[in-house]
């Protein structure tokens, strides 16, 4: 276990937190999802943030250190999928949150992730590497831009709306477009043998 997979799994345990804080937030405020309280979600926030930053550093030192492992190329993208896909999915529950989040937006997150996931496997099945791209690492930034600014909305600020409307779009055509890039570039895998 090299330290950008430990950093990887610290990932994981931070995406816990995000998720229990979120939980608990609605707990102290007395199951009142309007009104959660802000002291624990700035703190689900905290942990989002750090988790975020995570996905840039273990990449990096992996890639820095000649660390790159088998483990490290399923548990990334795995702690990715859970921290983004699991924070959506737990914020739908915030009127505030879905002021501007919707669901068929979160539909979209987890359809086009479980494509990648499944063009990835037939792709590195088949002896070659299929590595994240750029627009793929945009998509991610783009997503955890949008999640942060939902946080702090729910958190019961108004100062990040601008930037949660403007992420929903922006993240919502880098997951389509990046998903279509990864199904183009695994094109003569995918359809070898189709006439």
């Amino acid at each position: 276990m090299n330290l950008p997979n430990t950093i990887t799994l610290l990932r994981l345990v931070l995406t816990v937190g995000v998720f229990v804080c979120l939980e608990v937030a609605t707990t102290v405020s007395g199951q009142d999802l309007r009104s959660p309280d802000p002291t624990t979600v700035y703190t689900a926030f905290v942990f989002f943030l750090i988790a975020a930053f995570t996905d840039f550093l273990d990449g990096y030192l992996a890639r820095k250190w000649n660390l790159v492992t088998a483990f490290g190329r399923v548990a990334d993208p795995f702690a990715d999928k859970v921290l983004i896909a699991g924070s959506l999915v737990t914020l739908l529950q915030f009127p505030a949150a879905t002021s501007i989040l919707t669901t068929w937006y979160v539909v979209v997150v987890i359809a086009r992730e479980f494509l990648v996931t499944a063009i990835r496997g037939v792709v590195e099945a088949s002896g070659k590497p299929f590595p994240a791209d750029q627009l793929g690492k945009w998509k991610m930034v783009s997503q955890c831009w949008t999640v942060g600014a939902l946080l702090t909305m729910v958190a019961g600020s108004e100062t990040f709306v601008w930037a949660a409307q403007w992420g929903f779009w922006v993240s919502l055509g880098l997951t389509v477009v990046s998903g279509a890039n990864y199904v183009w570039k695994a094109r003569t895998i995918l359809f070898a043998g189709a006439k």
